[in-house]
């Protein structure tokens, strides 16, 4: 019946309170000292298809601001992935110390 009560209640639902923890400030990146030691990547989705490619794959220095696009058609995997890594980016700039993405499930998989 309280259950009920509170589900019910106008006041009760708009003054809940939230049960997560706040998550605090969000904090700068550091500088990077070198070219092609940090990078950022992501996806740009949702795009028309030309020349059977729907998605742009961005990877960007994070110090010098320098980026590659490269177009990829779904569906690609995280193999496909490390594999274009290896042949666009590695063989031109080497391996990275850090890299920073939004956590996407390609880039975060196992592989």
């Amino acid at each position: 019946m309280v259950r009920k009560v509170v589900i019910e209640c106008e006041v009760c639902q708009k003054n809940k309170p939230e049960n997560v923890a706040y998550p605090g400030l969000l904090q700068p990146l550091p500088i990077p000292n070198r070219i092609w030691t940090d990078i950022a990547m992501d996806f740009i989705e949702g795009l028309p298809p030309s020349q059977g490619k729907d998605t742009i794959w961005v990877v960007v220095d994070r110090f010098s601001k320098y980026a590659h696009f490269i177009g990829l058609s779904h569906p690609f995997t995280a193999s496909i992935l490390a594999q274009i890594f290896v042949d666009q980016i590695f063989m031109l700039h080497g391996n990275p110390e850090r890299i920073v993405s939004d956590r996407d499930p390609l880039f975060m998989s196992k592989f």
